[in-house]
């Protein structure tokens, strides 16, 4: 696939509830997807992320969701930004779609013009962070995040494709660089010194800012992880794994919004999801809550491990030896460098874990999730905490060598509530 041109033969016009109207009519598939009549349709605005114009409509016989970019931060109208991010949330979903349909959504439509992408509604579905938020938790979510983690990442990297293949997509994705490098700044360099758009609304957090960008440990290890995520190109990353990109209904899981694709480390992804179920950890009251964020982050890892060294062992009995860049007949051998590779996304996850918690509590677009508590004096203890954690899991005065030694961690900075 190639990226898009910027010189539109039409001109580009921003979407009102009208113009989706008139765009879906004038697909047939989607019409008929919708049925009825275009006077019968429901459309309306959903729009809640930074960026784009999200739009839902609805017919007598389906509905689609559909997405354009605008030519600025939708949240920040001086900030400008070209308008091809949606062409990459296509690309992506074209890329991963055929390894994860029952995880994620089909492009149906995408308007290299209009900066227009059509997916399937999920109106029937809630935000993972949403839900959450109002204290319903869905355990089978953090499974269904791992097995998406696993099945995308392995797919898309050397050990399941020829390397032709997947330098074609690389050099597609490299041209991603505008949202690349919100990712590079945001949560890999602004919170770790001044800057205009870090903000905390209670001084009490300042003096851990501080220790943060004072640190030496914290300084060297965020300088490894944003080299890290340049210069190590595992696999296609969604890029913004949050809570909020992720719909369900508890039993039927899908990952949306992968606009922020790239090329990475398979840690990144894994570590934003997680890092989101810690902050949401963090805000949650009661405990029997906490126990279940507990058990989530366990699952989740457990899942995508389970999954991903089971898609390497199916790969190495293939027929087809033409893409094992990454094998050995002896099996000993074979087992340590499986395990060393499992162990470095584990560390990857762990520092990008600590960034995005970070970044959601200092850096520029903070979570939802502390809202919840309405008191202000335990929301600042338990960001507090949050931030402690994620810095300890940088500087790694005790080395975290596994799950287990992760978790005594978050155990630990939890006992302190």
């Amino acid at each position: 696939m190639t990226t898009p041109e910027l010189q539109q033969a039409s001109p580009y016009t921003t979407l009102d509830l009208e113009g989706v109207r008139t765009v879906i009519a004038s697909l047939p598939p989607l019409a008929a997807r919708l049925g009825g009549t275009p006077a019968e349709w429901r459309v309306w605005e959903v729009s809640d992320g930074n960026l784009n114009m999200v739009f839902v409509a609805e017919g007598p016989e389906g509905g689609v969701c559909l997405k354009q970019a605008l030519p600025h931060v939708r949240v920040d109208p001086a900030w400008k930004m070209p308008l091809d991010r949606t062409f990459f949330e296509a690309a992506y979903l074209r890329a991963v779609f055929p390894h994860v349909p029952d995880l994620t959504t089909e492009c149906l439509h995408f308007d290299p013009e209009q900066f227009i992408l059509i997916v399937p509604s999920l109106s029937g579905h809630t935000v993972m962070r949403t839900a959450m938020m109002a204290g319903h938790y869905h355990p089978a979510v953090a499974a269904q995040v791992g097995d998406f983690v696993a099945r995308s990442t392995f797919a898309t990297s050397l050990l399941a494709e020829p390397f032709e293949r997947v330098m074609d997509r690389r050099i597609c994705f490299a041209r991603n660089q505008t949202l690349t490098r919100i990712t590079v700044d945001l949560v890999l360099t602004d919170p770790y010194h001044d800057h205009p758009r870090n903000h905390w609304a209670d001084p009490q957090l300042t003096p851990i800012v501080a220790a943060l960008r004072t640190s030496p440990a914290v300084q060297a290890r965020i300088d490894s992880l944003r080299l890290r995520f340049l210069c190590t190109p595992q696999a296609l990353l969604h890029g913004d794994l949050h809570t909020g990109s992720i719909m369900t209904t508890g039993t039927d899981t899908r990952i949306i919004d992968g606009e922020f694709a790239t090329y990475g480390p398979i840690g990144f992804d894994a570590g934003l999801f997680v890092g989101n179920l810690i902050l949401s950890l963090f805000a949650t009251f009661d405990r029997a809550g906490q126990a279940v964020h507990l058990d989530m982050i366990q699952t989740f890892w457990t899942s995508f491990k389970k999954r991903f060294l089971a898609l390497w062992q199916e790969r190495e009995w293939a027929e087809d030896r033409s893409t094992l860049y990454y094998a050995t007949t002896d099996k000993s051998t074979q087992n340590f460098e499986k395990s060393l590779f499992i162990q470095n996304i584990f560390q990857d996850m762990a520092g990008f874990c600590a960034t995005e918690i970070i970044r959601r509590s200092i850096g520029y677009a903070h979570v939802a999730d502390f809202s919840v508590l309405t008191d202000q004096p335990t929301r600042t203890t338990r960001q507090k905490a949050a931030l402690l954690f994620a810095k300890d899991c940088l500087e790694q005065k005790k080395p975290l060598k596994s799950l287990a030694d992760f978790l005594e961690l978050l155990y630990l900075h939890m006992s302190a509530l």
